[in-house]
């Protein structure tokens, strides 16, 4: 969870349906549902800095909605062309919108819908518990959604929003087999999908949110019937909520820290290709890379869950970011945009040195 701050900006509404340039899924099965949009012209209330770490703020915005199941939201993908996200929250509803931008910054959403996560039989999954469909990732990859869970047996699953929209079940995959022995919830957090170009093309990414082992985070490459474990270096209490791929197969990691003494705060780490692609090879790897960002309450930020990846026009990626706010008033739904600046995007994330780059974990899977 984390603490809100005070929103700077005009207030949006969301505009009528409408989509000249359609979403990668199709919007059968939603409903159109009316979110407000204040737009945060800064990352720091008062302040006009643009630059933090390695990334530059495009913009963001503070959306609130009397939808009832409007909220929550723990995964995050977005259109190639950066004009469509899908969300996805930890009650198991589904959120589309098309994405407005004035002067390269996020300005407002139009066409907000909402559908529920069905399951296998195409019934709704969500039946009045949030356990029943506690989604936490979510990655859009040829024409399907991935989703991962915590607390299922199914902890994996695709669904066919490309071709059969929001009445396409959540079908569990078979590489869920090899994760459903985690239990509680702080299990399967992200799911990503190396590029093409990468060693690990044809795998899928999990890490768990608090998986440890030896004080390090639990990743998994998942391929068939195959699973290699990798492990990941906890540091200063963060815990890792999201994963994506950046084009050049660099992985990148969203992390979030709660505490009472210490605060909220939100971190970017990126781990480079050569070091995660050397996991297929030499299964136990302790990785750890390269911080890009991180923020506290000074800054704009919430409990920052999901994150998105796209190319922009000049090449360079950008970085889409939203919040859970956990049905609390004291929280808020923000939706942030950053780019990785051009002169840190050749920098190779140096590995931090580690006594023993292997190890051989005790627990399964």
């Amino acid at each position: 969870m984390g603490l809100c701050l005070a929103g700077v900006g005009l207030l949006s509404q969301s505009a009528p349906a409408h989509a000249a340039d359609p979403a990668p899924w199709k919007l059968d099965g939603s409903t159109s549902i009316d979110v407000d949009a204040l737009q945060l012209e800064s990352f720091i209330v008062g302040d006009t800095k643009q630059t933090f770490g390695a990334l530059r703020f495009m913009g963001g915005l503070a959306l609130t909605s009397t939808a009832d199941q409007f909220g929550a939201f723990s995964g995050l993908a977005i259109s190639d062309d950066g004009k469509h996200l899908l969300a996805i929250s930890d009650t198991g509803e589904w959120f589309s919108a098309d994405i407005a931008r004035s002067n390269d910054k996020l300005s407002g959403l139009s066409n907000t819908r909402m559908a529920p996560v069905r399951g296998n039989d195409g019934s709704i999954l969500n039946k009045g518990h949030k356990w029943n469909a506690d989604a936490e990732g979510l990655n859009w990859s040829d024409g399907r959604a991935l989703i991962s869970f915590e607390r299922q047996m199914g902890k994996l699953r695709a669904v066919d929003l490309g071709t059969k929209g929001f009445f396409a079940p959540a079908r569990i995959l078979p590489e869920s087999k090899l994760l459903n022995t985690i239990r509680g919830n702080r299990g399967i957090e992200s799911i990503a999908v190396p590029p093409k170009n990468s060693s690990l093309a044809g795998s899928l990414i999990a890490i768990g949110e608090r998986v440890l082992n030896g004080g390090n985070h639990t990743g998994w490459v998942l391929k068939g019937s195959q699973i290699n474990r990798f492990f990941i270096r906890r540091r200063d209490d963060f815990d890792i909520t999201a994963a994506e791929f950046l084009p050049n197969g660099d992985l990148l990691l969203l992390e979030r820290r709660f505490s009472l003494i210490r605060g909220s705060a939100v971190r970017l780490r990126r781990i480079a290709a050569v070091d995660i692609s050397a996991v297929k090879s030499k299964p136990g790897m302790i990785l750890d890379g390269l911080d890009l960002m991180t923020a506290d309450l000074s800054h704009q930020i919430d409990n920052m869950e999901g994150m998105a990846v796209r190319t922009g026009p000049d090449g360079m990626p950008v970085i889409l970011l939203i919040s859970d706010d956990n049905f609390n008033f004291f929280q808020r739904t923000l939706l942030l945009e950053f780019a990785l600046r051009p002169e840190e995007f050749g920098v190779k994330p140096q590995p931090r040195p580690t006594p023993n780059q292997l190890q051989n974990p005790a627990e399964q899977p």
